[in-house]
């Protein structure tokens, strides 16, 4: 039984299927959910999501915080704003934001630990 991953904005589902593993930015450190894994619930900071099928890095995206949940092989995150990493790399989503959410966008996407 594999851990099923949901992404789920006020504007979208960005993300719905079965995972190996995701990492997760915690807003005490960055943090793994695997199969089994034992049920809590906490907040997340703006970072990078991993996510990881057939052991390898499938997808990442950027969200802007939230809350997660886990509970009987599934996880779920709860997010104001997220986007595919691969999206924004180039800058473009950026621009609509303040320049303090800027800075803390652009940083979180310097470099990808996990990948």
């Amino acid at each position: 039984m594999a851990l099923k991953l949901e992404i789920l904005s006020p504007q979208e589902i960005a993300y719905q299927g079965d995972v190996d593993l995701c990492i997760l930015p915690g807003t005490e450190g960055d943090f793994g959910i695997l199969n089994n894994h034992m049920p809590f619930l906490t907040s997340l900071r703006i970072g990078i999501v991993y996510i990881y099928i057939n052991k390898k890095l499938s997808e990442t995206f950027l969200v802007t915080g939230g809350i997660v949940e886990v509970s009987d092989n599934k996880c779920t995150l709860l997010t104001e704003e997220i986007c595919k990493s691969s999206t924004i790399t180039s800058g473009q989503q950026i621009e609509e934001d303040s320049e303090e959410i800027k800075k803390i966008k652009l940083k979180a996407l310097e470099k990808f630990h996990y990948s």
